[in-house]
């Protein structure tokens, strides 16, 4: 995959700060991550920050944030809105060589024709209009524009460009994942590079930054391949060579649409507040789409399984095939990430969890008010007992609250058997033994002496020591509990 062995491997994440990153942007982002690591190459994060008037800080603090959560880490940082003379050097060159014009079409103007060509049923291609203009039109239209506060716009010439070499008509790359790709450049039309309110055209910044910071492969959603004809055309015109181009499959819900970041479940923060393990998030992210073959021998026979838990980033990065992510559209399907995060809490020692509760739900306040409370042995092995009972950080953090002292047990109306609770409290009273198995004894004691089933004693001990009908093991939470709180709870 490597480009030039001479060259090291140099990939970007480009995201645009007019909105929160969205799931389908973490996983763009891992595959260039972990296709860096791969190829031992560097990680460059970009943001394409051109669009001023949608461009906000707080967006761009909030997509490095949430980098930084599911610990993507960058070589080289980089704005946009700081490159400004970079893409005005290259622009004169284009100039200076007779390959861009001044256009004074409005926006109502273009418009109007696009309107046309969807009624005629015909893709919308830019007439060119304006790259004939005289001397004498240009001064009048420049005037009026610069009366409204308005700049022409700067296309590139595409007639131009295929006069200087004939071998452009039919713009063709091999793209990483899609394979052949061909375009006919007469179908692009003259794009802007420069628009009217005097920025920079994503197609022109965009692929001037991938030349400028010598990126070799971009990767990203297969929705930019209609973009890569008009960018790699704007690099021919300059005399360079365009990088190797990889179009991922997007992503996609379980209806089969695009999630976009409009989708509730599409937000970073819905995730977050879910509970979900941001290495879950980027293991199920990973396997989407069937990006990874693993390839395992037993019995001399080569078997091929689709891998579902890595342990880190090299793991992934080694077993990594940027060549799989395409075909049909990636299916997110939460209950599949449920399953993958549920493993992964089962699996995290407990103490590496509570760094991850800490660092990344800032849960350590309570952690630490549970380790004050119960001491480090039994802490310790409470939140080992916790994590292979729960699916999500949120449920997790949710039970803890039932260790403290003062837990609010609302019965709700819920009817129970006044007589076996009392029963229940006189037996646990009287005894010094409050392991698991000398509880369940009490347990079955006390049903026979009641003539009860068993399963009632059991609901009303949860009842009354958790305030719930239902929950995980009722026997280590009383023992975790110990003999003075369980009692305490069954006297209310």
């Amino acid at each position: 995959m490597e480009k030039n062995s001479d060259n090291p491997v140099r990939v970007r994440f480009a995201p645009s700060p007019t909105g929160n990153l969205h799931i389908g942007g973490v996983r763009t982002a891992l595959f260039n991550y972990i296709f860096a690591l791969k190829y031992k190459g560097k990680f460059i994060l970009r943001v394409d920050d051109t669009d001023r008037a949608r461009s906000k800080k707080e967006y761009e603090d909030a997509i490095v944030d949430d980098l930084r959560w599911f610990e993507i880490s960058w070589d080289e940082f980089y704005r946009q809105s700081e490159r400004a003379s970079i893409y005005e050097k290259y622009l004169n060159t284009l100039k200076e060589n007779g390959l861009v014009y001044e256009c004074f079409c409005t926006g109502e103007e273009i418009l109007k024709s696009k309107e046309i060509a969807i009624k005629s049923k015909k893709p919308y291609i830019y007439n060119g209009r304006c790259a004939n203009l005289s001397s004498g039109e240009k001064e009048k239209l420049s005037l009026n524009f610069k009366e409204k506060g308005l700049y022409p716009s700067i296309r590139l010439n595409i007639a131009q460009v295929l006069r200087m070499d004939s071998s452009f008509y039919s713009i063709e790359f091999n793209d990483a994942v899609h394979g052949h790709l061909s375009f006919n450049s007469k179908l692009i039309g003259d794009f802007i590079l420069k628009t009217e309110d005097n920025r920079f055209a994503y197609n022109f910044a965009s692929i001037i930054d991938d030349y400028d910071l010598r990126i070799t492969h971009v990767i990203r959603g297969e929705d930019h391949i209609s973009n890569t004809p008009k960018q790699i055309l704007i690099l021919k015109a300059l005399g360079k060579e365009p990088p190797v181009f990889a179009h991922i499959s997007l992503l996609c819900g379980k209806d089969g649409k695009i999630m976009s970041k409009r989708d509730a479940a599409s937000n970073i923060l819905y995730y977050k507040e879910k509970g979900y393990l941001p290495e879950a998030v980027l293991n199920y992210l990973a396997v989407t789409g069937n990006t990874f073959t693993v390839h395992n021998y037993k019995d001399g026979k080569k078997e091929i399984f689709e891998k579902e838990i890595f342990s880190n980033f090299l793991e992934m990065a080694r077993l990594f095939d940027i060549k799989k992510a395409k075909g049909s559209s990636a299916i997110f399907n939460e209950d599949k990430l449920s399953h993958i995060n549920e493993k992964r809490l089962a699996a995290m020692p407990a103490k590496q969890l509570i760094k991850v509760l800490t660092e990344k739900f800032q849960a350590g306040d309570v952690l630490k008010k549970l380790q004050k409370t119960y001491g480090e042995s039994l802490y310790i092995e409470i939140i080992d007992f916790l994590k292979n009972e729960f699916k999500t950080v949120k449920e997790i953090l949710k039970e803890i609250e039932i260790f403290f002292d003062g837990v609010n047990i609302e019965l709700g109306g819920i009817k129970y058997d006044a007589g076996l609770k009392q029963a229940l409290l006189d037996n646990l009273r009287n005894t010094d033994d409050f392991g698991e198995n000398s509880i369940k004894n009490i347990i079955k004691e006390t049903a026979w002496q009641n003539s009860k089933a068993v399963k009632e004693c059991y609901e009303t001990l949860r009842l009354f020591i958790t305030g719930r009908l239902d929950g995980p093991s009722i026997l280590k939470i009383i023992k975790f509990l110990g003999k003075d709180r369980a009692v305490k709870r069954l006297s209310v």
